[in-house]
């Protein structure tokens, strides 16, 4: 249980097993004394937008503050989409959310106070303790869909409801972050250029960029009960493609839940947003729980299943559901007195066992008529479902396309007529362990003597290529979150080692010693020298790439696009040219976002040159071959080349073979990707047949070779990084 000042956060009355999982950490000292007129006295989370804090008032009172990330209020209309966070806030209030106490969009820094609501997030209770088990699990659907309708009522969508964005308060769960609320009349929601939320809680509508309206928001509160439920979300998949697939697909089977809420999670997934129930349908089936909060009910908790039996807990990956049941339909019943009694029946009862019927609880006389949401006006028809716009195109492409003018998708043949193919994967070299997380960057120095990792924890470690022992630990900081890659980069002559995470630091090869600090206070994304040394590109997560004078170690020019997360930057190997790769594979999502694409730039002169390709999900890995022919970048799980002579794209890998990396050897006679699976292929850029192949079981983060072309590293999303020998 945590405490300020030497008190609890919550009367033992109201104590319950998720209480414990609560928890606050001292500041740092980066970290402001004061914002406004509160005195900050403790880290509380951090997010995309930024960091929030533990805060008093002048009179003792306890707030939180979230400051927001100067990268980010830089941007030219943030601060009006800010400024929009804390109207929406502030429009719906009360015991519903953290109510908005002050806020100061136009500050340097940006930041907006709430009242400090003492307990952890849903995400937190249910990684911590386990599933929620009725008739906690009732209540907590209460309280939500009691804060959805005063969302609904007060005409916004919320459009990012997840585990991550409710905390578990003493009288209820409360709904927060209105960062991508918007009004029911928004323009914005029915946009084709933007995708907003967190994608594993999206709707379909959302992913295809149809109007997004308050069934939306039904289908994720399905989404996040499930999760309360299991301490699954069956939309997970090994990638966004993945989860896109089971987003606009059958609705899942939401595992072993109890028949009421299940029925209350299938109607939520009705693909058809009229036929989902609303908040209040909702309500009315739950009429007869004690709706005082989940946590305010003295003996009502959590109470997990045992750890044998406990579902894994909220994140990527997870099998692909085998079981589809029918999606239920919304409809009336009537009772014996004659008054509508809201029911789920199957849409297939031909094929399917009838689904239990479920009435509203008391009395039938005074039960007020739920409806669902095709009682609501609309502006317009729903698009149908086959009409997918960009994103579901992109991510759902097939690859093995038939040829079209200039761009050619090969084909090959079955495992026995690929020349070659050995019976079974070789064995690696050498297993390297100690990373406690993803893998992101393997990098070899330029005399290939050290290999250097890093992990999305920010652990970066330093290997001796002879006998693979590691021989130091520059960086172990748990509470730093990277993001892109690769976060480190040997400049051409290995004198020096970049690291990025919330600044860009150069080290010393020889001594190991940190020379410097670029960037300091960003976001950053990746880093790259260019050929020559002289210039380090940095990139961050709403657009910018700032150039930086290696010598002089100062800020030669910023190159601004629209606000999109660059995934990675490669320069050409003349240095005249730069490459950025964006993604849209985000839990924040800018409105004018033009999606994930490839950007084109002049060095010399700043300027935008072209955009190559826009409109996919993702460009990971954005890389040049040594000579300079070509531009590689990983696209919805395949690889997507360009000839740069004229910049057409010219090559597309024939199958699902690279999630987030590549690499050219140095000679440029064979291009390494990595894939979801844990397999890294080695393909002939001559032939563009596949050469050898490489499995581990994990999925591949990040590959590299070393200088000579003799060695391939991966790393993977268990933390461990295979050295495979080739040649």
């Amino acid at each position: 249980m945590p405490s300020v000042a030497g008190k609890d956060c919550a009367p033992d009355r109201f104590r319950a097993p998720w209480r414990e999982t609560a928890g606050v950490e001292p500041l740092e000292p980066s970290d402001p004394a004061r914002i406004g007129g509160y005195q900050l006295t403790h880290r509380l989370g951090e997010g995309g937008m930024g960091r929030v804090y533990l805060a008093t008032t002048p009179s003792g009172r306890h707030v939180a503050v979230k400051v927001i990330r100067p990268a980010l209020v830089r941007e030219g209309d943030f601060r009006v989409r800010f400024a929009r966070e804390v109207d929406a806030a502030r429009r719906v209030g009360g015991f519903h959310t953290a109510p908005v106490v002050d806020a100061d969009p136009a500050g340097d820094p940006a930041w907006i106070a709430t009242a400090y609501i003492p307990g952890p997030t849903l995400h937190q209770a249910v990684r911590d303790g386990g599933p929620i088990m009725p008739p906690a699990l009732y209540a907590l659907a209460v309280g939500l869909a009691e804060g959805l309708k005063a969302v609904h009522d007060r005409g916004l969508v919320h459009r990012d409801l997840k585990p991550g964005n409710i905390i578990l308060s003493d009288d209820g769960p409360r709904i927060i972050d209105f960062g991508i609320a918007r009004p029911l009349d928004s323009e914005s929601l029915t946009t084709r250029e933007a995708v907003f939320g967190t994608l594993p809680y999206m709707s379909p509508e959302q992913t295809e960029n149809s109007h997004v309206g308050p069934a939306s928001d039904m289908f994720s509160l399905g989404t996040v009960l499930a999760y309360a439920a299991t301490g699954d979300n069956p939309f997970n998949g090994d990638s966004m493609a993945a989860t896109v697939r089971r987003l606009i697909g059958p609705p899942p089977d939401p595992g072993d839940v109890d028949p009421r809420t299940r029925e209350v999670i299938l109607g939520c997934w009705n693909p058809d947003p009229d036929q989902r129930p609303t908040p209040e349908a909702v309500l009315a089936r739950f009429g007869t729980i004690d709706a005082g909060g989940v946590g305010g009910v003295e003996g009502v908790g959590v109470v997990g299943r045992p750890p044998d039996t406990a579902r894994p807990s909220e994140g990527p990956g997870g099998s692909e559901p085998t079981t589809r049941p029918p999606a239920p339909t919304f409809i009336e019943a009537e009772p014996a007195t004659g008054a509508p009694v809201p029911t789920f029946a199957a849409a297939e009862p031909a094929t399917h066992p009838p689904a239990p019927t479920l009435v509203a609880a008391g009395p039938a006389t005074s039960a007020p008529l739920p409806h669902t949401a095709a009682d609501r006006p609309t502006d317009g028809p729903v698009r149908p479902r086959l009409k997918r716009a960009w994103l579901i195109a992109a991510a759902l492409a097939v690859v093995t396309t038939v040829i079209t003018a200039g761009v050619v998708a090969l084909r090959t043949g079955g495992e026995d007529d690929r020349p070659g193919s050995p019976a079974a994967p070789p064995e690696p070299a050498a297993t390297l362990t100690g990373h406690e997380d993803a893998v992101n960057s393997v990098v070899f120095s330029p005399d290939g003597t050290t290999l250097a990792t890093s992990d999305t924890k920010f652990s970066v470690r330093l290997w001796d290529t002879d006998t693979w022992k590691e021989t130091t630990t520059l960086i172990d900081d748990k509470s730093l979150q990277t993001m892109g890659s690769p976060v480190v980069a040997f400049d051409p002559d290995g004198s020096r080692l970049a690291t990025a995470h919330e600044s860009v630091q150069l080290w010393d090869s020889d001594t190991w010693e940190e020379t410097s600090t670029l960037a300091d206070d960003e976001w950053i994304t990746s880093v790259a020298f260019s050929s020559d040394g002289t210039t380090l590109a940095t990139s961050d997560p709403v657009g910018n790439v700032r150039l930086w004078d290696t010598d002089a170690e100062e800020e030669t020019d910023k190159l601004s696009g629209p606000p999109d997360y660059i995934t990675s930057l490669a320069f050409s190997p003349d240095g005249a040219t730069l490459a950025t790769g964006t993604a849209v594979d985000t839990a924040e999502v800018f409105e004018d976002s033009d999606g994930g694409a490839i950007r084109l730039w002049d060095t010399d002169t700043g300027d935008e040159i072209d955009i190559i390709a826009k409109n996919d999900p993702s460009f990971e890995s954005v890389v040049f071959s040594p000579d300079g022919s070509k531009l590689a970048a990983c696209s919805s799980g395949t690889v997507r080349m360009w000839d740069t002579g004229t910049w057409a794209e010219d090559t597309t890998l024939p199958k699902r073979v690279c999630t987030f990396s590549l690499a050219f050897s140095p000679d440029g006679a064979a291009l390494a990707t990595g894939d979801g699976d844990g397999t890294v292929r080695l393909w002939d850029t001559d032939t563009w047949k596949e050469n050898a192949v490489f499995s581990a079981e994990e999925r591949v983060d990040s590959v590299g070779f070393s200088p000579d072309g003799g060695t391939v590293a991966a790393g993977h999303s268990d933390g461990t990084v295979h050295l495979w020998k080739v040649g």
